[in-house]
C-alpha cells in the first residue's frame, strides 16, 4: 500500500507525497464506509436529519417564513457549511492519533494524515450539498445560488479555519490528553450558537455582543448572504473571517514545523 524506499528514491518528495495522501485517502474512505453496503448514502442520513427535523420545528408549511427565505433552503444554509466544520475539526483533531501506527513508514507524516482527512471532508460536502440540492429542486424549492465565487470563497475559507483548528487541537489533545474533553464540551453548544437556524437579524440587538465574535457564525451569514438571493446581513464581516483563518493556519504550521516529529515518536 505504501512507497518502499527503493522505489521512492526514483520520484520527487511530491509524486511520494501525493501517492501517500491518495493511499490514506483510500484508507480513509475503506475505514468510513467500506462496512456498510449503501456506503456514501449514510453522509447524507445526519443534514438530511437536520434540514427535517428544524424545518418540521419552524414550520416547513411556511414556505416563506424567513423573510421570504424557503425554511428548508434556509436550514441547508446553515447546517451545511456548520457540519462542514464541526466533521473538518473532529476528523483533523483526530488523524494524527488515528493513523500513529502508520508513522512507522519512513514517508508517511502527520502532515499526509491531515490532508487526506481534509480532502475526504470536502468531497463529502460536495456530494451532500450537491444531493440535497437536488432534492429540493425535485421537491419544488428554489435553489438558485445567487453567487457561486462568493460561495466558494466562503466555503474555503472556512475549510481552512476548520482544518487549522483542527490541527492545532490535535497538537494540544497530544500535549495534555485531557484537553481532548474540554473541547468536547464546548464544541457542543456550536450549534446553538452559530446561527444555523436564525440570524442575527432575530436577535435583539444587546445580546450581539455575546455572538459577534463566533467566526463561523460570520461564516454562515455570509454563506448565505451569497446563496440566497435578497438575503443580507449588515452584522458580519468577511475580514473577520479571513483574518481568524490565517492566523489560525499560521499557529497550525508553526506547531506542526516545531513539534511533528513528537507525534510520530509517540
Amino acid at each position: 500500500m505504501f512507497i518502499t524506499g527503493e522505489t521512492s528514491k526514483k520520484r520527487s518528495a511530491i509524486v511520494v507525497l501525493k501517492d501517500v495522501i491518495l493511499a490514506l485517502l483510500i484508507r480513509e474512505v475503506k475505514t468510513r464506509f467500506g462496512a456498510y453496503r449503501i456506503g456514501f448514502i449514510w453522509a447524507l442520513l445526519e443534514p438530511i436529519a437536520h434540514v427535517l427535523m428544524f424545518s418540521v420545528i419552524f414550520g416547513a408549511r411556511a414556505r416563506e417564513g424567513f423573510g421570504g427565505v424557503e425554511t428548508p433552503i434556509f436550514i441547508f444554509t446553515g447546517i451545511v457549511p456548520f457540519l462542514l466544520f464541526q466533521n473538518l475539526f473532529n476528523r483533523c483533531k483526530s488523524a494524527a492519533s488515528a493513523n500513529k501506527g502508520l508513522f512507522h513508514y519512513r514517508y508517511v507524516k502527520p502532515f499526509a494524515a491531515f490532508i487526506a482527512r481534509i480532502i475526504l471532508e470536502v468531497m463529502i460536502f460536495v456530494f451532500v450539498a450537491c444531493s440535497l440540492l437536488a432534492l429540493f429542486w425535485w421537491a419544488g424549492y428554489q435553489v438558485a445560488i445567487e453567487d457561486v465565487l462568493k460561495c466558494f470563497v466562503i466555503i474555503l475559507t472556512l475549510v481552512v479555519f476548520a482544518s487549522s483548528l483542527g490541527v492545532i487541537a490535535a497538537f494540544l489533545t497530544e500535549f495534555f490528553p485531557e484537553s481532548d474533553k474540554v473541547l468536547g464540551i464546548i464544541m457542543k453548544p456550536m450549534l446553538f450558537v452559530s446561527g444555523v437556524f436564525y440570524t442575527l437579524d432575530m436577535i435583539p440587538q444587546q445580546y450581539h455582543v455575546y455572538l459577534i465574535w463566533n467566526p463561523i457564525l460570520h461564516a454562515i451569514e455570509l454563506f448565505r448572504d451569497a446563496f440566497i438571493d435578497g438575503f443580507e446581513s449588515s452584522y458580519v464581516s468577511y475580514p473577520f473571517v479571513f483574518m481568524c483563518a490565517m492566523t489560525s493556519l499560521f499557529i497550525a504550521l508553526r506547531l506542526y514545523r516545531s513539534h511533528w516529529t513528537r507525534m510520530v515518536a509517540s
